[in-house]
């Protein structure tokens, strides 16, 4: 299924991040693109390849000790001024270990070249690189934690939505299938009318169900086919569908209505007059649908059942700010109005 939160995520998949030449190219391209960038002309000819290998580890060390170390186990655990602290530590130890070097490499200065005496103007300068520095590896590590994160909360929704979309199934289909058994020597051309009903809707639940949303006429077409079965065992049952609007431009997610369709089958007034009416109006911005059913007295049809929970879920996930849904049990009668933004 190919929901609405998984195809707005903008991100690498996870096999290419985790590859080993993914791995290698965060790595390492830095480096290379450091080592020729940096200049080190000052130094004598012999010397200056691992002045630049030297300084290379030097600029590299604050970033990755930032990135494996201090964010992961200070900032993403919310321990914001030990965090804080370290970063200034840091930095303060790679001034100094500057500092203690430049004695050590002074003799493979080019003849005429020496190190200026340091001010806090040079010192204020390298606090300012570092902590720019150290800031860019810190955001490039929480934008990869937002789009792993990401990654897994869509995951996450994608499989909850399935196991919601499961849940919505119908366990009818134990049931047709004996009353096929009946059929097929009662009445051999109902029987197959029966099977290629069945075959259409399992059809639709095994491969267009999977696609998100689909076109409104396709769910009428499998709520058609599962009240036609349905009907096998409650002959009684008067149904009537009535749409006004433009239907064929419309679409809705997969099997949304459906709980509405099989709680009105299951709870509706088989003592006496059963029936149910819906009612599907589509405008320029909404798609409202009604589902009226009429329950006995002493009915269970009471709001708030598994099936009202999955899908309030569902539409919680689907239509985040863009539904409305009203459910009325009153003087035995049962009115489902759900009211979608499109």
């Amino acid at each position: 299924m190919q929901t609405a939160v998984h195809s707005e995520m903008i991100q690498l998949p996870l096999w290419i991040r985790k590859s080993i030449v993914y791995k290698i190219l965060c790595h390492v391209l830095p480096a290379v693109i450091l080592y020729f960038t940096v200049g080190m002309d000052e130094y004598r000819l012999e010397w200056q390849a691992f002045m630049k290998v030297l300084a290379l580890i030097f600029f590299l060390a604050g970033p990755y000790v930032n990135i494996y170390f201090l964010v992961p186990g200070l900032l993403l655990r919310y321990r914001y001024y030990e965090y804080i602290m370290a970063v200034l530590g840091l930095i303060t130890f790679l001034m100094l270990l500057t500092v203690w070097m430049e004695p050590v490499v002074t003799p493979w200065l080019k003849p005429g070249k020496s190190f200026k005496p340091y001010h806090i103007k040079d010192a204020l300068a390298f606090y300012v690189m570092m902590l720019a520095l150290l800031s860019a590896s810190t955001a490039v590590t929480l934008f990869g934690q937002w789009l792993e994160a990401g990654y897994h909360r869509a995951i996450s929704l994608q499989t909850e939505l399935e196991n919601l979309k499961k849940q919505l199934s119908p366990h009818f289909l134990f049931n047709t299938l004996n009353n096929l058994d009946t059929l097929i020597y009662a009445d051999q051309q109902r029987a197959s009318e029966v099977v290629h009903t069945l075959s259409r809707l399992l059809r639709y639940q095994l491969y267009l169900a999977g696609n998100g949303q689909v076109g409104l006429p396709q769910e009428l077409s499998f709520i058609h086919d599962f009240l036609y079965l349905e009907k096998l065992r409650h002959d009684v049952l008067d149904v009537s569908v009535n749409t006004t609007g433009n239907i064929q431009a419309a679409s809705v997610h997969a099997l949304l209505l459906m709980p509405f369709v099989e709680n009105a089958v299951k709870h509706n007034d088989y003592n006496g007059h059963p029936y149910i009416n819906l009612e599907l109006t589509v405008t320029a911005e909404q798609l409202v649908f009604c589902c009226i059913n009429p329950v006995a007295a002493t009915g269970t049809a009471l709001p708030g059942g598994a099936g009202l929970k999955n899908v309030r879920r569902r539409l919680a996930l689907l239509y985040p700010g863009r539904h409305s849904l009203q459910v009325e049990n009153k003087d035995q009668l049962f009115v489902v109005t759900l009211t979608l933004s499109i």
